[in-house]
């Protein structure tokens, strides 16, 4: 089945080695709150809460490539400033980045996009539950092209490296890191070595990429460089219009277009034909960013194997995580997996092995995103349970519920239980929307599993008192906390059992 092939290629994304050039920049948001408009003129007061830096530009090609999985190869650009600096120590925090050279240029200023972000509670969340609205941005930027001793550098950086990787990935903002005749090297270069270059083009001339392998610019990229429209991926598709835009592609000696299209989803055009990859429908949080996740998933996915087709369907399916994110926030692999399985209806992707929710806790904890753990057996699954998970969900961003297995349910509640064995209930659990992961382990209580985990919130029901809540004092060493929630009444397993047998 097609799920499953694309599950196959998004998994064997991982460590495919790709090199990137191009514009690096840095993301920085200013989170606050407004309550006031200003005395002084008709504009808000904002009290500052927090502020994050983010890798921007290439360097946000470079984070979703790690957060996908890929190794990176990369050299920088930025001026010798602070903002500099800043995007280095970024760069250095990147985990699979493999070999890295970041050159300063003193006459260059780093380009720094600030964003002023008014949120409820003036903090940052990857929670949709959050108010989130962009006031304001500010840029500061350099835009004239590198010199031509920081081009040779990056020249024979690039030709140091060209044997070991499998693809390259040119991010071009128009910031001045790829010169016209930097990009002729670099592309004919990798050509003679065999290497796919997939590039994201600011310029509206895209003679400047000539034979590069697939290009991916957005609606409008596209419709300025084409002089034809992109407004309605149904109605646009002709027989004339294929061959309109086959024709630029062989004579830029390109593979592949690959345009990204926001809530249209994306349209891919090779030498086969056209072919649309509609958005899934959901809410939109940012769209900042998400045109680099297409570009570093797509870039991956073909380095892995897939059709260009196939890794237009993955770049899709990053771009839908990405846009449900605050800020340039980085997509994991597993959750473009989920985002495929979302689209399928099918919850087994929620249910995963003790080694593979560590891993995702790992990623979770790294995107300062909330996480809630609750456990049980969960036997029948019944209208207290359900009550009881969404209000545990509703106390982070992601609802992480440890399963009793078989066995264990037996030495708890008796040989004649579980009714419903841990495959079909942890099925059950997965099926429901608030939860967004089920793990079953084997022990009588769930303390080595927090312990990999190690989660922000643990909840129970109030039928425990906290001191008795197993757990608690691993979540207070680290700062963590227990949430008790009112249990509904009336409502059990157990009752429900009873009623059965009397019943027949």
């Amino acid at each position: 089945m097609e799920r499953e092939s694309i599950n196959h290629l998004i998994r064997s994304m991982a460590g495919r080695r790709l090199l990137v050039l191009g514009d690096f920049m840095a993301d920085h948001t200013i989170y606050g709150e407004t309550t006031r408009i200003s005395p002084e003129a008709p504009a808000p007061v904002m009290m500052v809460r927090e502020k994050r830096t983010y890798l921007g530009g290439a360097g946000n090609v470079v984070r979703n490539i790690d957060s996908l999985g890929g190794i990176t190869y990369c050299a920088a650009v930025v001026g010798d400033d602070e903002w500099g600096y800043a995007v280095e120590q970024e760069l250095l925090k990147v985990g699979s980045c493999a070999v890295l050279e970041v050159i300063h240029e003193a006459d260059r200023k780093t380009t720094v996009k600030t964003r002023v972000v008014a949120t409820q509670g003036g903090r940052a969340s990857k929670s949709h539950s959050y108010g989130h609205h962009q006031v304001i941005r500010l840029d500061e930027e350099t835009t004239h092209p590198i010199t031509q001793e920081t081009a040779d550098r990056i020249i024979d950086f690039a030709a140091s490296v060209l044997h070991e990787v499998d693809a390259v990935v040119l991010s071009d903002y128009a910031k001045g890191a790829l010169s016209i005749s930097f990009l002729h090297q670099i592309i004919s270069m990798s050509r003679s070595e065999g290497k796919p270059v997939f590039v994201d083009p600011k310029s509206k001339d895209w003679n400047l990429y000539r034979g590069a392998t697939v290009l991916t610019p957005n609606a409008r990229e596209a419709e300025i460089s084409l002089g034809i429209s992109f407004s309605d991926p149904a109605s646009t598709v002709t027989i004339e219009w294929e061959r309109l835009v086959q024709g630029r592609l062989e004579e830029l000696g390109l593979q592949a277009l690959l345009i990204t299209r926001g809530a249209d989803g994306i349209s891919l055009i090779d030498h086969h034909g056209f072919q649309h990859v509609p958005a899934y429908a959901r809410e939109v949080f940012d769209v900042t960013g998400a045109g680099d996740t297409v570009l570093a998933a797509f870039s991956l996915a073909s380095a892995a194997g897939a059709t260009y087709p196939q890794a237009a369907q993955i770049g899709n399916l990053a771009a839908g995580v990405a846009v449900s994110k605050a800020g340039t926030a980085p997509v994991f692999a597993f959750e473009a997996e989920r985002e495929l399985d979302a689209r399928h209806y099918f919850a087994g992707a929620k249910i995963r092995s003790r080694e593979e929710i560590t891993t995702i806790a790992g990623h979770l904890r790294r995107e300062s995103r909330k996480v809630v753990f609750t456990n049980g057996c969960f036997d029948l699954l019944h209208a207290g349970h359900m009550y009881f998970l969404r209000e545990a969900r509703k106390q982070g961003d992601v609802l992480i519920v440890g399963l009793n297995s078989d066995s264990s349910v037996r030495q708890l509640k008796g040989e004649s239980r579980p009714i419903v064995p841990a495959a079909e209930r942890a099925e059950a659990i997965a099926a429901l929307e608030s939860v967004d992961y089920v793990v079953v382990f084997d022990e009588l209580d769930p303390l080595e599993l927090l312990k990999c985990i190690r989660p922000d919130i643990l909840v129970k029901g109030d039928d425990y008192k906290e001191s008795e809540v197993v757990g608690a004092d691993l979540l207070k060493s680290y700062g963590g906390i227990v949430h008790l929630i009112p249990l509904r009444p009336g409502i059990s397993t157990t009752r429900l059992v009873e009623r059965i047998r009397s019943s027949s």
